[in-house]
């Protein structure tokens, strides 16, 4: 009787082997609930290059058409309107990294296996690898920044002006007319046919709106609204139709205000698509042996890109919300 093996040397073992690496890493990757393929997406991934050659993806848009139209009586012809397009592009960047111990010996003292802890390292250092690029991309040169309080800088910010319900909503309000249009209005996700957007804080943030007895009633009944979806995965509430995550990436200040000893933290509003992620090689790993296969090394990278789209010089899709914080942190 003829058996069909896969030995661990097949090429079509190895595929599989990196194919549960790079989803087990994009489960230690917080930002990896956001992403999808679709253009309901916070974080829209393309995976063109995976297939094809180069160094770049561009992404396009289509903005909503302003026109009237025409009604009974009207003649259409002569009167259409004219799409208007943009296209942004992401650059792809290599990134690596890399384990090696120190030989056999010091493999036999360990009381745990030195080649797995070095998977699981590498596997935990590529979750929180994108999850950097991914925050890194966010929060970056925000083109529309909300403050806390009455400010309206980082010099005059008051360490009273913290985060609060109205404040979220305010926002909301804004980002979905793009302040009458001054930017390209935010697309909510759509969630069991609700509209809903993500607002990311840090944990000191979150331990200040906690202290709103007005959030406080209402997080129970909105976080069982959207226990099944990943969007609400982690969530530490919801206010009008915002889902509200906290990370400690969300960069945090010092400085604020003008002595210069506030407290604040940079946190960001997001709708669909804004953030685009372009792979280009997923990540796998590479073992090599050094002085005669005495001592054991891994590799791990992936070739990928992310940035926040902008059109019109104007960031599409997010918004920035600088407010004081409890410095628990």
């Amino acid at each position: 009787m003829a058996k069909t093996v896969f030995t661990t040397s097949n090429a079509l073992t190895k595929k599989a082997w990196e194919v549960k690496l790079f989803r087990d890493a994009l489960k230690e990757a917080y930002f990896s609930r956001f992403m999808g393929t679709d253009a309901n997406s916070l974080c829209q991934v393309k995976t063109d290059l995976t297939r094809d050659k180069g160094d770049k993806i561009t992404f396009g848009i289509r903005m909503r058409l302003t026109g009237t139209g025409v009604t009974s009586g009207q003649t259409l012809e002569g009167a259409e309107e004219s799409l208007v397009t943009y296209d942004h592009s992401v650059t792809l960047e290599q990134y690596r990294h890399g384990v090696r111990d120190n030989g056999a010996l010091d493999r036999q003292r360990a009381m745990f296996s030195i080649d797995e802890e070095s998977r699981s390292a590498l596997l935990g250092w590529g979750g929180e690898k994108v999850d950097q690029l991914s925050f890194d991309a966010i929060v970056a040169s925000p083109t529309k920044t909300f403050w806390g309080g009455a400010a309206t800088a980082t010099t005059d910010i008051l360490a009273t002006d913290k985060i609060t319900p109205a404040l979220i909503s305010k926002v909301r309000v804004w980002c979905f007319g793009g302040g009458s249009r001054v930017q390209t209005p935010l697309r909510p996700v759509r969630v069991g046919g609700k509209s809903y957007f993500i607002m990311l804080v840090h944990p000191d943030v979150m331990y200040d709106l906690k202290q709103d007895s007005t959030f406080a009633q209402a997080v129970r009944e909105a976080r069982e609204r959207g226990k099944e979806n990943p969007l609400f995965t982690g969530a530490a509430g919801i206010w009008d139709g915002v889902v509200i995550h906290e990370h400690e990436n969300v960069p945090i200040v010092t400085t604020w205000g003008v002595g210069g000893n506030v407290a604040g933290a940079k946190c960001v509003f997001m709708g669909a698509q804004s953030l685009v992620w372009a792979w280009g090689k997923r990540p796998s790993v590479v073992a090599k042996n050094f002085d005669y296969e005495n001592e054991h090394g891994y590799a791990w990278g992936f070739i990928a890109g992310v940035n926040k789209p902008k059109f019109n010089s104007l960031d599409y899709g997010s918004v920035a919300v600088y407010v004081a914080r409890t410095a628990i942190n």
